[in-house]
């Protein structure tokens, strides 16, 4: 049979593709270059896999990692092109007949309609990837986009769904195989909120058979953070000055410096970082000070450079809460349509709890230059004020329709936040204030309260 002509421009994007990333590996940052090894090994076999990943772990120090990623890029591109190769004639109308590479690239709502027609298409690993895929569709679009396959690999959760699936004894994966190719016949032809219903209903079977029972929004988080597939981070790499700063502490500089740690983690993180706390201690108020001289040098390792006023940051140099920073001097280049893109991309992808702390810090900073002075934001996350407010947002006006409310609510305040940025330093502050009203207004708080008389006055 001829070559079917797809595979010819595949063939040279595959090429091209590996040269224009060895040509950028020293300028690429260090979560460009564990997201670029995350995409291609998830088209890997387990066996591939661990032959190619053999040497590789995700804290791996710059320098090591673009000389891993060096030498990745050639073999895996050859592997990729081997498996091209192998399916060069055929028509690629059933999922048997398609690459990993291009099983990634397809949305759900085209997979799960080609295996309604050829059931037992995909089988072993492909077929557990694609559970865990669909796992992670939260909504009607991600279903019918081309992207959540790729941007599936950011998250710890789908590696973990994915591993467990792996382990998962064959007659059970048939079973439940089974089971969500029902669910997803005809999900394609739905209105979005019949589709979204039945997502959940598949998420729920899915989860059940892996053990993981949470909803998808306490999931979705630490985008990007290292994972722990061959070792945790240690304190070695914290700079001195901080490992010596840690290490003179006082009991309560540590319970300190534990909460804004504990502030700048996502849902993710502090489930997988402080679950075995739990019913060891009432609080985290009550866990020992030795116990503490170890954590906090341990999760600020695992943070890096989170810092408390990122939050205001990432309307004035782009340093993003949940994606990649994109660099103060591109920030700077950017117009403000272009920029609301990438602020909006981030907000999709914080956690509700992220969101409740950026809109409590916004409303309890009474002037703008607060936004970005640490000190007071170390004394708002203090405040019993703070606490108040994020309970409000995060337990209350966040719990119903799964956080859609407060999902628009920082929507909003997100844009205003960025306008008020690029406007005048004089209309900053009434600005700010008008920001305020939003929130204020949407949780129904007195005027009192969203209008001090005082500054310093606590709602």
């Amino acid at each position: 049979m001829d070559e079917h002509p797809r595979i010819e421009p595949q063939s040279r994007y595959i090429q091209s593709r590996a040269e224009d990333l060895l040509s950028r590996i020293e300028s690429m940052t260090d979560e460009e270059l564990r997201w670029t090894v995350r995409l291609f090994a998830d088209c890997l076999d387990p066996t591939e896999r661990e032959g190619l990943l053999r040497e590789y772990n995700e804290y791996l120090p710059l320098e090591h990692l673009q000389r891993f990623v060096s030498g990745f890029i050639p073999r895996y591109t050859e592997r990729a092109l081997a498996d091209l190769d192998a399916k060069r004639t055929s028509e690629g109308s059933r999922p048997d007949e398609l690459t990993d590479e291009e099983l990634q690239s397809m949305s759900l709502a085209e997979k799960w309609s080609l295996l309604e027609q050829h059931p037992g298409a995909l089988v072993g690993y492909k077929l557990r990837r694609e559970l865990a895929r669909l796992f992670m569709c939260g909504n009607y679009d991600l279903y019918h986009g081309s992207s959540l396959s790729e941007s599936s690999v950011e998250f710890p959760i789908y590696h973990q769904v994915q591993e467990r699936l792996m382990a998962l004894p064959e007659e059970r994966l048939l079973a439940l195989a089974a089971t969500v190719r029902q669910m997803t016949a005809g999900l394609d032809r739905l209105e979005p909120a019949q589709a979204e219903d039945a997502l959940v209903r598949i998420r729920s079977a899915i989860g059940e058979a892996v053990d993981v029972h949470q909803p998808l929004e306490s999931l979705v988080a630490g985008r990007m953070a290292k994972l722990p597939l061959v070792a945790e981070p240690t304190t070695a790499e914290l700079p001195a000055e901080v490992k010596e700063a840690i290490a003179t502490m006082s009991a309560e500089e540590l319970k300190r410096s534990l909460f804004v740690l504990l502030d700048l983690m996502t849902l993710e993180e502090l489930r997988r970082d402080l679950s075995s706390f739990q019913g060891q201690y009432p609080s985290l108020h009550d866990i020992p000070p030795e116990i503490l001289a170890a954590l906090v040098p341990t999760i600020a390792a695992k943070l890096g450079d989170r810092r408390l006023i990122d939050f205001a940051d990432r309307y004035r140099t782009g340093r993003m809460l949940a994606s990649p920073p994109v660099g103060d001097q591109v920030w700077k280049l950017l117009p403000l349509t272009e920029r609301l893109t990438l602020v909006e991309q981030d907000n999709d992808r914080m956690d509700l709890a992220q969101i409740a702390r950026h809109l409590a810090k916004i409303f309890l900073s009474l002037e703008y230059r607060h936004l970005s002075d640490p000190e007071t934001q170390v004394a708002i996350l203090e405040s019993k004020a703070y606490q108040r407010l994020v309970n409000m947002l995060f337990l209350e006006f966040g719990r119903p329709e799964e956080g859609r409310r407060l999902r628009e609510l920082n929507r909003v305040v997100s844009r205003m936040m960025l306008e008020s940025e690029a406007s005048p330093e004089v209309d900053q502050e009434g600005r700010l204030l008008q920001i305020r009203k939003v929130i204020g207004t949407a949780l129904d708080l007195p005027d009192e309260q969203i209008f001090p008389n005082q500054k310093g006055h606590e709602p």
